[in-house]
């Protein structure tokens, strides 16, 4: 019966989870590809390097320049990502060991609660290490502030 349950969990999740990676995944896509789009016609309608140049020194020209380079994202996001996954990750656990603990279930979910306290720690450690050798290659740049 409760193997039943964690299944259809499990199912509900994985599927879930598919969704939202293809929906994610094609939203990013079509924002870059309208990006693209305006850039490239805004490009075309400058008809001499005079008119480009006397363009990037206005505000919106500076803004729209900065725009077209290729976006160089702080591994920081992906980061607090995994740390946020990670404390989920092993409260579910530690929630699974607690019920079977205290008697509630029967003892097939003491399995799936280790190895979620165990991939929960996983995540936390890859974090951790990935924040270390991030400030040990010295690829922090400092914030500029206006």
């Amino acid at each position: 019966m409760q193997t039943d349950v964690v299944a259809l969990i499990a199912v509900f999740g994985t599927i879930s989870f598919i969704t939202w990676t293809i929906f994610s995944s094609v939203r990013k896509l079509r924002m870059a590809r309208v990006q693209a789009d305006v850039q490239t016609i805004l490009l075309s309608r400058f008809d001499s390097a005079q008119n480009m140049a006397a363009y990037a020194q206005t505000d919106a020209g500076k803004q729209f320049l900065t725009g077209i380079r290729f976006e160089h994202e702080t591994p920081f996001g992906p980061m607090l990502a995994c740390v946020r996954w990670g404390i989920v990750i092993i409260f579910l656990g530690s929630a699974l060991c607690i019920l079977r603990a205290m008697g509630a279930v029967d003892s097939d979910t003491i399995v799936p609660g280790v190895l979620a306290l165990a991939l929960g720690i996983a995540f936390e450690v890859a974090a951790f290490v990935s924040w270390y050798l991030y400030r040990a290659l010295g690829l922090t740049e400092p914030a500029a502030r206006s």
